[in-house]
């Protein structure tokens, strides 16, 4: 509430982008990592002329989508938007010290996107819903066709073939 005062009250002061950031903070404190992605993105329109700032607010704003990523198991949009908010960050600050931990984290988010779409087409696949089960496998095979589940979802994809066919006939 402090910080939400110092921006209200001077948005373009000198502490009014280190307060949005802290606001950010505060809220990945809170767990309320939506609330921190919007208090990040803020941070990075509203003092785009402060190289610094914006470059902490992606960072963070990637930091917090990450986390939020790691809660939902099916549902793999924060890790996307997590992975294009790092990847913005690194266009636009290759040479900040974070980027190689960001790289790991891209690579880490990755992976778990992979598998999550490997369990949602076994998912589709055990209620019979062939269709569906080959476009989660086919995802696998996009994401990173040399996962370890990529080996997997192209075995299934070869046994559900046949079953396509013949539930389109």
């Amino acid at each position: 509430a402090m910080f939400e005062k110092i921006v209200k009250s001077g948005p373009y002061s000198d502490v009014a982008p280190h307060a949005q950031l802290r606001m950010g903070a505060a809220r990945e404190k809170q767990r309320d990592y939506p609330a921190a992605v919007k208090a990040y993105e803020v941070a990075a329109d509203r003092y785009r002329d402060q190289p610094v700032i914006v470059a902490d607010a992606l960072y963070r704003q990637g930091i917090s989508y990450a986390k939020e990523a790691e809660t939902a198991e099916y549902d793999q949009s924060t890790a996307s938007q997590a992975i294009a908010t790092f990847t913005d960050f690194i266009t636009l600050y290759p040479d900040d010290r974070r980027v190689l931990k960001v790289q790991r984290i891209i690579a880490m988010l990755k992976s778990r996107q992979v598998q999550g779409n490997f369990k949602i087409a076994q998912f589709y696949e055990s209620f019979k819903k062939w269709d569906g089960a080959v476009i989660y496998y086919n995802e696998v095979l996009q994401l990173d066709p040399n996962s370890r589940y990529a080996a997997l979802a192209r075995q299934r994809i070869e046994v559900l073939k046949p079953r396509l066919q013949t539930s389109t006939d």
